[in-house]
């Protein structure tokens, strides 16, 4: 990824903090004038911000509130909840697991991806591409395909077992065990890791690796002292990512788990759906949201992960021989990321129920009965019409939020960014927990209405992020030409800015879609069996049965995610010419 353009400097609002009013000295009324001195210098940006704001206060932080204010209102009293829990060992146990874990997929995820994004930003045009092809397919491809297929592969007779098998070894069964677990989450969360680090990487002047070997310092040296600390706030960014977002993880612990080690996110929905203990499923909530905000607050108090090193960045050295051991590890890493994928290819074409591979016969019956059952067929209608209106909401309200980002100071546009980027940073099972909650009161649960708000709260900040991106680097001169003319703001927005920005938007909107028609974990909160999402059913299905349909199901969305790809590559690549 090449440095940051930089455009032309615009003007910029004062701070509502450094507006002074005269008279507010002299009547005694500073408080109330400098109320309505900021409402006035900035009421665009309040109108902007406004759809986002109630939509987030309603939707996001008035129903964790409320989870939160239930750990405390027990029969046991105040922080009776709290002493059950940490009183439990059972339950300290799993926090503790869940807390290995996560740290666990974090550090291997960093050792995998830091040679792979090193070798990403050492290349250029059709290897990069490539590099970069194979990480997008892996991050769209459907979490349920890939759990699915880590099934395959860790179960007993499974291929891993087998090939272990036939050297000669005991078989080696991983399904229900904490390592397989581990590896099954490092493979789906390594490209949250590899994006960060290469954005960071991509911003590093080569010239400073040059000056350190000419200086005499070693290959090792020059990576502790110089390259390592220039992409420090990839590596924290990722980190931080990788580590929430684990902290959370629900449907791999749940399909390649156990009941015996399972982690903190089945122990809340089993405390709601089979306990029916909502306080003590809340003070558990807490305790997980302590432990992301464990990690988040300090990273962003001491690291600008945002930040980076762009204003140096050259493109003087790259495109370097590497090493073939850099070589070799790029090769294991492509093959970890999209191996696992396609294994479930031919095991949609088994003649009998089986899961066995390599699968007995061949037959397309599945993918009739997916198009012909009315389960299967209408939980994937269902996911298009959900995921086009979450589309369709988060790209406008990102939108507006991108507008007021760009016309704000930057303290407020650290708000801004903030604001909009907090569900991000709170694991998915407790937004899902305080949506069930919300929606059983409002009778939104197993409606449409309900699954387009909570996933549209899901994937408002991967919506949000390309799109203010891409309004934060537009000219503010082409809209000033444009208001000079006479154009008024309406015609502006809609014949330079839009035309502009479609590129963001696309992506944005790319991003939206596939975050809302993957959802899982809020969708098995807020759905039924009268109303399933595809995702959904997919998991009913490999839980509690072994219909083939999964595959045919999982082999035409790994189709449809490369088809995709390829065509956003192609659209992308030509906008940029």
């Amino acid at each position: 990824m090449p440095g940051r353009t930089h455009y032309p400097a615009r003007q910029t609002p004062i701070p509502s903090d450094q507006a002074v009013e005269p008279s507010s000295a002299l009547n005694g009324g500073t408080m109330s004038s400098g109320s309505r001195n900021f409402i006035a210098r900035n009421k665009s940006i309040l109108l902007l911000m406004a759809p986002i704001v109630v939509f987030l206060a309603a939707f996001f932080a008035w129903p964790v509130v409320l989870v939160l204010l239930n750990s405390f209102g027990g029969k046991n009293g105040v922080f009776g909840e709290y002493v059950e829990f940490f009183t439990n060992s059972t339950y300290v146990r799993i926090v503790v697991r869940t807390i290995v874990v996560a740290v666990s997929v974090t550090l291997l995820c960093l050792l995998i991806g830091y040679p792979y994004a090193y070798l990403m930003v050492r290349t250029r045009g059709t290897t990069l591409a490539v590099l970069t092809g194979v990480v997008l397919l892996s991050f769209f491809t459907s979490v349920m395909v890939r759990s699915f297929a880590w099934i395959v592969l860790l179960q007993r007779n499974g291929i891993i077992d087998r090939a272990v098998q036939w050297v000669g070894l005991d078989g080696l069964v991983l399904r229900g065990t904490t390592t397989g677990v581990t590896i099954a989450m490092v493979q789906v969360m390594l490209p949250f890791m590899i994006f960060p680090l290469y954005s960071a990487m991509a911003g590093i002047d080569t010239r400073l690796e040059r000056a350190s070997i000419s200086l005499g310092a070693s290959g090792w040296t020059t990576f502790r002292q110089v390259w390592l600390p220039l992409s420090m706030p990839g590596v924290i960014g990722g980190s931080v990512i990788v580590f929430v977002t684990s902290l959370g993880f629900y449907v791999i612990p749940g399909l390649v788990g156990s009941p015996s080690n399972q982690l903190l996110s089945h122990l809340i929905y089993s405390l709601i759906n089979t306990v029916l203990n909502i306080p003590l499923a809340s003070a558990a909530s807490l305790i997980m949201l302590l432990l992301a905000l464990l990690v988040v607050v300090p990273t962003m108090i001491r690291f600008d992960v945002a930040g980076g090193t762009s204003r140096f960045a050259t493109d003087e050295g790259r495109g370097d021989r590497q090493s073939v051991w850099l070589w070799i590890w790029a090769a294991l890493v492509i093959v970890l990321l999209l191996v696992p994928g396609l294994i479930v290819i031919p095991l949609s074409f088994p003649a009998n129920r089986s899961f066995a591979f390599p699968p007995e016969g061949f037959s397309l019956q599945w993918y009739a009965r997916f198009f012909q059952d009315r389960q299967w067929w209408g939980s994937f209608v269902t996911s298009v019409q959900v995921a086009v209106l979450v589309t369709i909401t988060s790209t406008v309200l990102s939108v507006f939020a991108g507008l007021a980002l760009r016309r704000s100071s930057a303290r407020v546009r650290t708000i801004i960014r903030a604001l909009v980027l907090t569900p991000r940073i709170v694991p998915g099972v407790i937004i899902a927990m305080a949506l069930y909650g919300l929606f059983l009161q409002w009778q939104l649960n197993i409606t449409v209405t309900g699954l387009v708000i909570a996933h549209t709260v899901m994937a408002l900040p991967f919506a949000f992020i390309p799109i203010a991106a891409t309004l934060e680097q537009f000219d503010a001169r082409f809209e000033q030409a444009s208001a000079s003319l006479g154009a008024s703001r309406l015609t502006t927005f809609r014949q330079i800015i839009l035309p502009l920005i479609s590129t963001g938007m696309m992506t944005g909107a790319l991003f939206a879609f596939v975050i809302s028609f993957d959802e899982v974990v809020v969708s098995l909160f807020v759905s039924g069996v009268g109303l399933r999402t595809l995702p959904v059913q997919m998991y009913r299905s490999v839980a509690n049965d072994i219909d083939p349909t999964i595959a045919a199901a999982s082999t035409m969305l790994l189709v449809l995610t490369a088809l995709t790809v390829v065509a956003s590559t192609i659209y992308t690549h030509r906008r940029g010419r």
